[in-house]
């Protein structure tokens, strides 16, 4: 199968320029947020994929209803969603690109603690920065 190497290039530069530049928050504001809210704060989180990759919905209502449900995510206080919230729907919507939602549910258990969310979510941050610049190195690597 033949491939267009200028192609793929574009494509690698692409995913780099978006990579390079994206981060995960470290600070999630701390009060509380109603669903709609979550939802855009979310959206501009996740920002980070090429126009063409991003689906239509990146997180809706309805899917964080379904992690309530499922005991993925722990229930909103007075309907409203706060830091532990947050960091748990970071985690679980970039690795549920890679992961089914049975594996995040063993990964993630839904009732930690606060504080070993935030162990979690800045270590998982952390290394999503670093998968990151690791990519973007073997793509400045590749395309040279």
């Amino acid at each position: 199968m033949a491939y267009d190497n200028d192609l793929i290039a574009g494509k690698l530069r692409r995913w780099e320029k978006y990579l390079e530049h994206y981060r995960l928050p470290e600070e999630i504001p701390s009060f509380g947020l109603y669903m709609e809210q979550v939802v855009q704060l979310l959206k501009q989180y996740l920002s980070y994929l090429p126009p063409e990759l991003k689906q239509s919905q990146t997180i809706t209502a309805a899917a964080i209803n379904n992690y309530v449900r499922t005991k993925m995510l722990p229930e909103p206080r007075k309907k409203k969603y706060y830091r532990i919230h947050i960091a748990y729907l970071l985690m679980i919507c970039t690795l549920k690109q890679a992961l089914s939602l049975s594996m995040l549910q063993t990964l993630l258990p839904g009732d930690l603690p606060e504080d070993e969310v935030k162990r979690a979510y800045t270590a998982y941050a952390l290394r999503h920065r670093l998968c990151a610049q690791y990519f973007v190195d073997q793509v400045k690597l590749s395309a040279a």
